[in-house]
């Protein structure tokens, strides 16, 4: 796994967490709620950032890449 990919792993974690710990507490206030938001998108872009890095490690000729064409070649005809 690549250094950012790591971080990012880290942090994800982290975040969920927070969010585990938020649920666990006795009741939600407003602030918390905004909060909590705020993190589940957070780390719903920090997913979409590890997919983007994850997909750029795949060599071209990795068969998951190869499956992934023939559906789009397949999808066009």
């Amino acid at each position: 796994m690549t250094e950012p990919a790591s971080a990012i792993h880290q942090e994800v974690n982290q975040l969920i967490d927070s969010q585990i710990a938020a649920l666990r507490g006795p009741s939600l206030t407003q602030a918390d709620l905004l909060e909590y938001r705020e993190r589940a998108e957070h780390i719903q872009n920090l997913l979409s950032v590890l997919d983007r890095i994850e997909s750029d490690n795949i060599p071209k000729w990795h068969p998951r890449l190869r499956a992934r064409n023939r559906k789009s070649i397949a999808g066009r005809d």
